[in-house]
């Protein structure tokens, strides 16, 4: 065994008759532990919703969408035989108006797609009612509400952009509500609102053509693969990821989980406070011991190695403990669902928990770096102490 590892281990917090030094290395301890657990706790809560938040917006937009096209046909002919492509879903939007019963009003974007596709293409949570009218309308769970609107019920629809008639009046269509969707994610079911084709053409007036088209991949492909043989292939039309269409909301996601991590790391800035103090007081505590090392040929730098030491291993313990204290909870909670959630309020019965390799070295990373620098600042105390006063220096 390393001589100043062994040495170190014989001094850890303080050793016999240690005193106040061994309460401030197990508080250091304690408070490492619980700022490495809470640190790898609140990381996995940000990312299982992150996770579930991702998956219901693919689930709503699909996972790419083109749009700058001129020839629609041609390019979804193309797309359709690309391996890894699964479906495709051709578009039109506007903001519109819905005037429900007691002529209720509700600005939404109203989006045309083909309404026998949509359960196949889009992951949108809808009760549907069987209908043959070609005029459809899908709500959202919200907007329904708003608008006092059950399935089957009638709606009517006006875009105020598009002008119909030669009184400069908005043709108004009276659709069906053929289904409601329940997304809960982004106040989606209170903003978009699904319309047939038809529909479209009757209120669209203004439109040439379709203004875009989501494509939806299988489970395995490479989006940005196919997102590049898209590009090389038709050079002038936009590609979107579905994390381009809401890169606002991911930038948040992002800046709030570097937040999360720098205000937790308090916890762990506290606990090196601790640890410095801890490392101080045994080097008073020691300093005999310190001074007969010195006489025996002991060099200042094996004395400050020996005092880092103890430090690093002070800090392991914690750090460590709270890894893997925070990994079983994550675990359990994963399996047994302990922590509950009111489904009616977010979309998933309990607290997901979601814990990547590299969060995990993110956290051991900011939490060994305090440690190390606490460790040095606390080690250049030992090299103030001179050889002759520590020898003869009473406790």
């Amino acid at each position: 065994m390393n001589f100043s590892l062994k040495i170190a281990k014989r001094f850890l917090i303080g050793g016999k008759g240690s005193g106040p030094s061994r309460l401030t290395g197990w508080i250091s301890i304690i408070g490492l532990t619980i700022g490495c657990m809470a640190m790898i706790l609140s990381v996995s809560i940000l990312n299982g919703f992150e996770s579930r938040v991702v998956s219901k917006i693919i689930g709503f937009e699909g996972d790419l969408r083109i749009t700058n096209v001129k020839d629609w046909s041609k390019l979804e002919s193309y797309i359709s035989s690309l391996n890894g492509v699964k479906s495709t879903m051709l578009f039109q939007k506007r903001k519109s108006l819905l005037i429900g019963r007691n002529n209720s009003q509700r600005m939404v974007e109203l989006k045309s797609i083909e309404i026998p596709k949509i359960s196949e293409f889009y992951d949108l949570n809808i009760k549907q009612v069987n209908s043959s009218k070609t005029q459809q309308i899908i709500l959202g769970e919200m907007t329904a509400r708003r608008l006092n609107l059950n399935l089957g019920d009638e709606v009517r629809i006006l875009s105020p952009i598009d002008n119909g008639s030669a009184w400069g009046l908005p043709i108004q269509v009276q659709c069906i509500v053929s289904g409601i969707f329940n997304v809960q994610v982004l106040d989606l079911d209170d903003k978009i609102a699904f319309i047939s084709k038809d529909v479209g053409q009757k209120l669209f007036l203004r439109k040439n053509g379709p203004d875009g088209l989501d494509i939806r991949l299988d489970k395995n492909s490479d989006f940005q693969i196919i997102a590049n043989m898209i590009k090389n292939k038709f050079p002038n039309i936009k590609v979107n990821k579905w994390s381009d269409l809401h890169s606002e909301l991911f930038n948040a996601m992002r800046f709030e989980r570097i937040g999360a991590l720098f205000v937790l790391s308090l916890i762990i800035v506290v606990a090196c406070f601790n640890l410095i103090t801890t490392l101080i007081l045994v080097t008073a505590q020691k300093i005999r011991q310190i001074g007969i090392l010195q006489v025996m040929g002991c060099s200042q730098k094996v004395i400050k190695t020996i005092i880092m030491s103890q430090g690093v291993m002070i800090g392991s313990i914690g750090i460590t403990a709270g890894l893997i204290f925070g990994v079983i909870i994550i675990i359990l909670q994963n399996t047994y669902g302990l922590i509950p959630l009111p489904e009616d309020v977010y979309f998933i019965s309990f607290l997901p928990m979601n814990i990547y390799f590299y969060d995990i070295i993110t956290i051991l990373s900011i939490s060994f770096g305090m440690v190390i620098l606490s460790v040095s600042i606390a080690a250049k105390r030992s090299t103030m102490i001179s050889t002759l006063d520590a020898v003869y220096l009473e406790k």
